[in-house]
């Protein structure tokens, strides 16, 4: 007997079968069949009810299997039938994956293997549900995202965590329970002139006693006394520092931040001199006082308090720095912003109110100055009165003159005097003095900002940055 006589044979004996165990054995061979005709209209649909991933396909039955295709899998449908009517035995056992349209709009996935029937214009499609495959690459997909975007996050995290490491300028070691440095910024690896720390124990660079614990000796000085730090010599460089410590626990256990302060030969010197700091605030000619970061005065010597016209102290402590001034919360925000930006602003010049309302020429120098609990202003004030004085009746109408008037008086008052010479000297001075900042000086100048953009222009001061 030969191979095809065997399949006629086999033929012959499925067909006798019962239609009901056909039927079943189809459905066990796929999860989902369909027959339909070279056109797709579909004659019948073999599927488990009980699949809830189908939903109902009675209904597809006596329509076109078109109706039930997204628009992608309708084309590629129409190319497998065309191939299948020309070259069947080729294309016949070809997986085809198609997307079905569910009634809510959403779509499942079936692999199809297209099988000739032998009755004319009848064709049988065997399918097998990809749902569950589909499912797991979304999430597949879905968790790639997740890391991807945690990703992104932790880099995130880390630049500005370099970034605050790098900027606060003091030297930073990041240090584990076994006293291994972990992390560092730039300001540690110059101060013990090495490019890289990690793995380093804190042995390995500075002198420490066998019997002493680093980190036990920081937790009980942050305990016991919080404004204390442990004194430890380098190793190999003539120097020492003062380490203070922040503890923290993570999943990896127990860490400790290491702030180290360097100490070096001047502090002798600095400990020499600073007795004498204070006399010489005491007894300046010059007025000192400080002020907060809202520009309240919190002290200030017996000049300033000469300067003031008042009789104690307790008349001015926790008054407004700007009271004091002709142009009031400009002057302030002149000295105070500028102090801020570039560390210090000098001889700023003003008009100074006293208490009893007469008004003293002075120059002022401020100062932004940083300190560990909180951030507070200096400010130097001289007197100007005498210097003014001796050369009112040579420079009334000199160039000089005109310069030191900038901030007492409008533009248009200065600019009647001396013309255009005095307008051009006039607006250097206001940017000199105010750092070139276009918005304090035209404040001083009691311009607007496009009035004073017009005579930067004009004068050819503009420096192309705006």
């Amino acid at each position: 007997m030969t191979k095809r006589d065997g399949k006629v044979r086999a033929a012959d004996q499925i067909v006798r079968l019962n239609p009901d165990i056909f039927g079943d054995v189809i459905l066990r061979a796929s999860d989902l069949s369909i027959l339909i005709d070279e056109a797709g209209l579909i004659l019948e649909v073999i599927f488990d009810p009980e699949n809830q991933s189908f939903g109902n396909l009675e209904n597809w039955r006596t329509k076109n299997l078109r109706n039930f295709l997204t628009t992608e899998s309708i084309e590629k449908f129409d190319n497998h039938m065309s191939q299948l009517s020309r070259t069947e035995s080729q294309v016949r056992l070809r997986a085809l994956q198609l997307n079905h349209i569910h009634t809510d709009g959403s779509d499942f996935p079936i692999e199809y293997t297209a099988h000739p029937t032998g009755v004319k214009n009848q064709i049988l499609l065997f399918g097998k549900d990809l749902s569950q495959m589909a499912n797991a690459q979304q999430e597949l997909m879905k968790t790639q995202l997740k890391f991807e975007k945690e990703y992104d996050r932790l880099r995130s995290f880390d630049t500005k965590y370099r970034v605050i490491l790098e900027e606060c300028g003091i030297a930073f070691l990041l240090v584990n329970s076994d006293q291994l440095i972990e992390d560092h910024n730039n300001k540690a690896a110059n101060l013990f002139h090495k490019e890289a720390l990690e793995g380093k124990s804190l042995d390995e660079i500075f002198e420490i006693n066998p019997e002493l614990n680093v980190l036990e000796q920081l937790q009980k000085l942050k305990s016991d006394s919080p404004t204390k730090n442990l004194n430890l010599k380098i190793k190999s460089l003539n120097k020492s520092a003062d380490i203070s410590g922040t503890f923290f626990r993570s999943s990896d256990g127990l860490h400790a931040l290491l702030k180290i302060n360097e100490q070096t030969e001047n502090n002798q010197t600095t400990n020499y001199v600073k007795p004498y700091l204070s006399n010489l605030y005491e007894k300046s000619s010059d007025s000192f006082v400080f002020t907060d970061d809202v520009g309240k005065i919190i002290e200030a010597n017996e000049s300033f308090l000469t300067l003031c016209e008042a009789p104690s102290a307790d008349q001015i402590m926790g008054s407004r720095l700007s009271n004091f001034f002709k142009n009031s919360e400009t002057d302030v925000a002149i000295l105070t912003e500028s102090a801020k930006e570039f560390g210090k602003i000098r001889n700023y010049s003003t008009e100074f109110k006293t208490l009893f309302g007469s008004t003293v020429p002075v120059t002022i120098s401020s100062t932004w100055i940083v300190n560990k609990n909180d951030n507070f202003f200096g400010f130097i004030l001289r007197d100007m009165t005498s210097i003014r004085s001796e050369n009112d009746d040579d420079e009334n109408h000199s160039w000089d003159s005109t310069t030191k008037l900038v901030g007492t008086a409008p533009l248009k008052t200065l600019v009647a005097q001396t013309g255009d010479i005095a307008e051009r000297i006039c607006l250097e001075t206001a940017l000199r003095l105010t750092n070139n900042n276009k918005v304090a000086a035209a404040e001083m100048l009691s311009l607007s900002r496009q009035s004073l953009y017009v005579k930067l222009r004009k004068y050819n001061l503009l420096d192309g940055k705006e």
